[in-house]
């Protein structure tokens, strides 16, 4: 393992920890629950492939979610100093970065080839069942987040801009309530952690 491989697991296990282990203390979102099981889930698959030596398909579903990552940040950077067109354009590029790592290279690449291809090529443990089920876990999120993220785009487009983030306030508050009040939180480490792995 080369020295960058292992700086990158371990900034990425700190990541996660600390989203556990904050996420107790920040506002509570609507989709408390799935980014828990998100945050824990990723850090599963990452202690997992480090102990059992898959970093090789680790590195590789890290870097599948952190391509959308940026262009979500970079969106939420736009918004909270008010360049509303950016963000709108920013916005736009993470959508389709998402769609295309999260619903397109991911299951079709990693999850299948771990499932289909790796059993024909290495004889499988019981660690390799836990891994494949964390990535369906991990997909299953993808898919229910890519339904919020649509809903973001098709109220955006109706509106004319992004207000916010549909899961930004706490659990009691309404959808029409989210769509109306303008803060731009589009967080990718809470959509996915995007990163999310």
């Amino acid at each position: 393992m080369t020295p960058g491989i292992w700086w990158y697991y371990m900034i990425q296990m700190a990541f996660y920890w600390s989203l556990i282990v904050f996420q107790f203390f920040d506002t509570k979102r609507k989709d408390f629950w799935q980014m828990f099981v998100h945050h824990v889930v990723a850090l599963m698959l990452l202690l997992f492939s480090w102990a059992c030596n898959m970093t090789r398909v680790g590195t590789l579903v890290l870097v599948i979610h952190d391509f959308a990552d940026v262009p979500l940040e970079a969106a939420k950077m736009a918004k909270y100093i008010n360049k509303q067109r950016l963000c709108d354009s920013i916005f736009g590029f993470f959508t389709l970065t998402w769609f295309i790592t999260r619903l397109g290279l991911f299951p079709y690449k990693v999850v299948y080839s771990t499932l289909y291809e790796a059993p024909t090529i290495l004889p499988m443990f019981s660690a390799y069942y836990i891994f494949n089920s964390l990535l369906i876990l991990l997909q299953l999120l993808h898919i229910l987040w890519s339904f919020m993220i649509l809903r973001i785009t098709v109220a955006a487009v109706a509106a004319g801009k992004i207000e916010k983030d549909m899961r930004s306030d706490d659990s009691d508050s309404s959808e029409s309530e989210n769509l109306s009040e303008s803060d731009g939180n589009l967080d990718t480490k809470r959509l996915n952690s995007e990163g999310e792995h």
